[in-house]
């Protein structure tokens, strides 16, 4: 089974980005505080559930 991800830049955003793996779409961001628009969670939270599950 191939496992498939696609991250896009979302339209007028800097630092939001979608994810897609399969049939699931996440949204990351950066938090207001280190400029992006704290959309979904940043990158440094992906890492540590990714290592946590």
């Amino acid at each position: 089974m191939a496992l498939n991800v696609t991250i896009h830049s979302m339209a007028g955003e800097r630092y939001a980005q979608v994810i897609e793996t399969g049939r699931h779409t996440l949204a990351a961001d950066r938090s207001k505080k280190f400029g992006g628009s704290d959309r979904g969670p940043g990158p440094y939270s992906f890492l540590l559930a990714a290592l946590g599950s």
